[in-house]
C-alpha cells in the first residue's frame, strides 16, 4: 500500500511539470493552445487528457490515504493513459518540430517514472520482492536525481 501511495506522488510531479514551461517558454496549457489552434488539435486534447489523468492519480492517492478501496486495476489504467497520452504528443508532433524540451518535461518524465516505479513495485508481492522493491526504489531515486541535475546544470 506504501508503494501505491508514493507512486502517486509522481502524478503531483506531472501536474507542476504541466505548469512549468515545457517548450518554447510554454507551459503545458499554451502548448496545448498552440496545437489547438494549429491544426494540431488531437495533440492539444491528449495533452489535457495527460493532465486530467495526472489529477485523478492524485485523487486516488488521496482515497488511498483515507483507506478507501480503490482497484489496483485502475492504478494500472491511470498510469498507461497518462504516460501514453504524454509519449503520443512528444513523438507524434513535438520530437517531429525538432522543439527544445524545458525543465517542465523533466519535471513530467520524473513524475511518470515515480508513478510507473510505484506501481510496479506496489505489485510485487511475496518474500522475495523485498530485495527487488529496494533495488528498484534506489533505482528510481537515481534516475529522478539524474534527471533533476541535468536540468540544473
Amino acid at each position: 500500500m506504501l508503494f501505491r501511495i508514493i507512486g502517486k506522488l509522481g502524478y503531483v510531479l506531472v501536474v507542476i511539470g504541466f505548469c512549468m514551461p515545457i517548450t518554447c517558454d510554454l507551459n503545458g496549457f499554451q502548448v496545448s493552445n498552440f496545437l489547438m489552434e494549429n491544426e494540431k488539435a488531437l495533440f492539444g486534447i491528449l495533452m489535457i487528457v495527460t493532465l486530467v489523468i495526472a489529477i485523478a492519480g492524485i485523487i486516488i492517492g488521496i482515497l488511498l490515504l483515507t483507506n478507501k478501496k480503490v482497484n489496483a486495476g485502475v492504478d494500472w489504467i491511470t498510469a498507461v493513459a497518462c504516460i501514453a497520452s504524454g509519449l503520443i504528443v512528444y513523438f507524434g508532433c513535438l520530437k517531429e518540430e525538432g522543439l527544445e524540451l524545458q525543465s517542465g518535461a523533466y519535471v513530467i518524465l520524473a513524475g511518470w517514472i515515480i508513478a510507473l516505479a510505484g506501481q510496479i513495485i506496489s505489485s510485487i508481492g511475496g518474500t522475495a520482492a523485498t530485495a527487488l522493491k529496494t533495488i528498484a526504489c534506489a533505482f528510481t531515486l537515481a534516475g529522478t536525481v539524474i534527471l533533476s541535475q541535468g536540468q540544473i546544470i
